[in-house]
């Protein structure tokens, strides 16, 4: 992780403007190896260059990875040794370690040099340090991300080597089709000796021979008919966003599988900070056998984050078994989850069954929506969670299990604790490790990541050609509140991409008609807040009445400056208004008399 800092220096130093701004200190970020990455104030001069001749504190962080705080600098033992220490200029001095994957990788410090930094640090120590550790935390997060982009890049080099060693044809595919790598089979079998940056044209011919899908083939002016598979690895960046596998061998699939999926980092998808955050505290808690509690809104992704757990931990080789609580009858979900015996009870398999936490014995058991779960069956889990063993219906024989419980909700459990609805002991054995999943609108950098992966997995599910989000999509996209999360916005892209032609461009004419509804509700509401006088029709207004031709003229006026006025624009404004295009010019003629 040497210089690691530095590859981020743009990052680092964006972090480091920040915190002096807000602080009114000076600050410095130097890295493992005691450089300079990033300094504001009178360290600004001084980037860039070695300080091993100096940092005596920051050495010291760097060894012990712990935070230092130097109250009288110069005095202080830790700068006994430095050359400096007689005429140090500095009042007070915080320095925090910057942890990545357990390793301290550099040092962030907050120096003051006057008596009133000195003062403000003594009055309000808690405040800087919390700000310190954020910016810290921010830091990590980019280098992290960085740790693990070069580590794709290694990887990925490894997997070039091994494909060509292959005997089947196989070419790595960008977003656009673009092939990025192709193996020497590939080449061979293509009679081309240069594949990579040629674009590849494949048209499904919805025929199987021996299982395998055929597809016409068109690269470099040449039409081949192969027979293979497509496979979307975990997304890695877009020139390697699919696989195509010409092969008549049933263990190839397995094969390339590990290979792409030992690529990714997860499958938490996502640009923003929120989401970085997200990655690294399950990166944190991956290992541990401790309880975890989800939450977050309906369809914001809380299975994915439970699944991301058991991926990047110690468990991952072991069985992952979901359970929706709420999906189940409650006469019921004590036999899925605890198992029964022969003869429990009427209707029951006469062999018996087991339950789920023994079917995951040593892996993970996801208790979706555990806030439905009720009271008497709550009072069961949290004697499983304490014990460690369980009870099939029937028996009274304990078996030991050892299992990791994550459990998510959409549901206030705090509330429902106040109420008698959920039990405030289990609540506290579930919550050990509390992971909060933003709803989608609150973190909007994800959105663009999101919908370009939703568009790329059905326009391959549907045998379209690479769809494409032009900017005015993806604008009316943001500006989306995606209450349904997640979920909303994939079902949204799924219906564009049924919508789209065969260009595969996913324009404002394919968004379902309820989003461009409430995307013209939006704008009737604040138009008409922003000009109330002159503005349409307030929202609800049951005091006023209006002509129907004056209705009309208003409401078609907001649809064209919602939707613009161009030919794509009208298109658009007359889907949303329920009427043809012809119709919308003829009204547009009539009013404009």
């Amino acid at each position: 992780m040497a210089g690691i800092l530095l590859e981020i220096q743009e990052t680092v130093e964006k972090y480091a403007s920040i915190m002096a701004k807000i602080s009114n200190f000076d600050v410095e970020v130097v890295d493992a190896d005691l450089f300079r990455v990033a300094g504001t104030g009178i360290f600004a001069p001084f980037v860039n260059m070695d300080m091993s001749a100096e940092g005596y504190a920051y050495r010291q962080v760097l060894k012990t990875g712990k935070l230092q705080i130097i109250y009288t600098p110069g005095r202080d033992p830790i700068c006994q040794d430095c050359p400096k220490r007689h005429n140090c200029t500095e009042e007070i001095e915080i320095a925090m370690p910057i942890l990545a994957r357990g390793k301290t990788i550099g040092v962030i410090g907050l120096v003051g040099s006057s008596e009133w930094h000195r003062n403000t640090i003594l009055q309000d120590e808690g405040t800087y340090l919390g700000l310190i550790e954020q910016i810290a935390n921010f830091i990590a997060a980019k280098a992290t991300e960085r740790i693990d982009q070069k580590k794709q890049e290694s990887m990925l080099s490894a997997l070039s080597c091994t494909i060509d060693h292959m005997e089947q044809g196989i070419l790595i595919l960008g977003s656009d089709r673009t092939i990025t790598l192709a193996n020497y089979e590939a080449r061979k079998q293509l009679k081309l000796e240069i594949l990579e940056g040629s674009q590849v044209k494949l048209t499904p011919t919805r025929d199987k021979i021996n299982g395998q899908s055929e597809y016409l083939l068109s690269v470099a002016e040449k039409k081949t008919y192969i027979l293979g598979e497509i496979y979307i690895p975990f997304k890695v960046d877009e020139s390697y966003a699919e696989v195509l596998v010409f092969t008549r061998s049933k263990n190839l699939h397995q094969k390339m599988y590990a290979l792409t999926a030992a690529i990714s980092t997860g499958n938490i998808i996502g640009s923003s900070e929120e989401t970085a955050a997200l990655r690294m505290e399950i990166e944190k808690v991956a290992n541990s056998a401790s309880t975890v509690l989800i939450t977050g809104e309906s369809g914001t992704g809380k299975e994915v984050a439970a699944t991301a757990i058991w991926r990047a931990g110690n468990r991952r080789d072991q069985q992952f078994v979901a359970l929706n609580c709420a999906a189940i009858p409650e006469s019921l979900l004590e036999s899925e989850l605890f198992g029964y015996v022969k003869g429990a009870f009427t209707g029951a398999d006469p062999n018996g069954r087991i339950g789920k936490f023994e079917l995951a014995n040593h892996g993970i058991v996801f208790l979706d929506e555990i806030g439905d779960m009720p009271l008497y069956l709550q009072a069961k889990l949290l004697r499983i969670l304490q014990d460690r063993k369980i009870v099939r219906i029937g028996s009274n024989q304990l078996i030991p299990v050892d299992v990791r419980v994550i459990a998510a909700t959409n549901k206030d459990l705090k509330s429902m604790i106040a109420d008698g609805k959920f039990r405030e002991d289990l609540y506290y054995r579930l919550n050990v490790i509390p992971l909060n999943i933003l709803p989608l609108r609150q973190r909007q950098k994800d959105i663009p990541d999101l919908a370009n992966l939703f568009a790329q997995r059905y326009a391959t599910r549907f045998g379209k050609s690479q769809c494409r989000i032009p900017p005015q999509t993806m604008d009316a996209l943001l500006a989306h509140p995606w209450y349904g999360n997640v979920r909303e916005l994939e079902n949204t892209i799924e219906f564009m991409v049924n919508m789209s032609d065969e260009e595969g461009i996913l324009d404002l004419d394919t968004l379902p008609r309820d989003f461009l509804e409430h995307q013209r509700r939006a704008a009737y509401k604040h138009d008409w807040s922003a000009n109330p006088a002159e503005g349409s029709l307030p929202p609800t207004d049951a005091q006023t009445v209006l002509p129907l031709k004056e209705v009309e003229r208003r409401e078609i006026q907001k649809a064209l400056q919602l939707f613009g006025e161009s030919t794509q624009g009208k298109k658009s404004a007359a889907k949303s208004l329920g009427i043809s295009l012809a119709t919308l010019y003829r009204k547009t003629e009539e009013f404009s008399k």
